[in-house]
């Protein structure tokens, strides 16, 4: 494993049904990167992020994380991951408070909880109910709950869907203060212009398989004719010079 990557991808594949949801795919993700993943639905990113996650094992190929095997030592890889990245309705039925301190109790350590709410600016909502909370202070609630235990590898599967513009910088703005604090970000999004912006390098899936990964300049110096977003590698690489898909 090379000793600048948290994460070593080799040769991974995984299928359903037959059907080929990741294929060979070989990548390494780097202490403190924001890592993003783009695709078009179906593209394999959502398995991808189960894998990495120690939430599914690939049928073939392996993949290392923190130095160890994810296969072998999943159990204690999870500890160092953070948590929800998969579904979160079952702290949805509680405050945001009683959330902290049900996932906190799971783990070693003492952890300041108020400070914690503090500066996610969740201190006024501690006794709401996650599920009544607005969208994006639900969404920064739910993050906040989810690395209440300080993991060191976060991922995230398009965690600002359906949220408004201002909610959606406010929510890219603390990854960028998290990933300043030496933490490992793993997203999937479609928030193209974010991405382009926040993220160290991005992943491209087409059908399962790697079309490109690279810094978002160096994909947009990529493209044929010059392009000059990341909506415009996403054309490209994940649909196709001739696709008419939308983001």
């Amino acid at each position: 494993m090379d000793k600048a990557a948290i994460i070593q991808v080799d040769s991974i594949g995984k299928a359903y049904d037959g059907n080929n949801a990741v294929k060979q795919l070989s990548f390494q993700v780097r202490q403190g990167e924001l890592f993003g993943m783009i695709g078009k639905n179906g593209a394999g990113k959502s398995t991808l992020l189960e894998l990495l996650s120690c939430h599914l094992q690939p049928d073939v190929g392996n993949v290392r994380i923190l130095g160890l095997d994810a296969l072998l030592e999943a159990d204690k890889l999870r500890r160092q991951m953070n948590v929800l990245a998969h579904g979160s309705s079952f702290v949805e039925r509680m405050t945001v408070r009683e959330a902290m301190e049900t996932i906190q109790s799971a783990y070693s350590g003492s952890f300041d909880i108020d400070s914690h709410m503090e500066r996610f600016d969740l201190l006024p909502y501690e006794d709401k109910w996650i599920r009544s909370l607005p969208g994006g202070v639900k969404q920064l609630a739910l993050l906040a709950i989810a690395i209440v235990h300080d993991p060191k590898l976060i991922f995230l599967d398009e965690p600002t869907t359906g949220l408004d513009a201002q909610a959606k910088r406010e929510y890219w703005s603390m990854l960028e203060a998290l990933r300043a604090e030496g933490k490992t970000i793993i997203i999937a999004s479609h928030d193209m212009s974010l991405m382009q912006h926040c993220c160290d390098r991005i992943l491209v899936l087409r059908q399962g398989a790697m079309a490109a990964c690279d810094s978002p300049a160096r994909l947009i110096d990529s493209l044929p004719g010059g392009g000059l977003t990341l909506e415009a590698v996403y054309m490209h690489f994940a649909v196709g010079e001739a696709g008419g898909v939308g983001i």
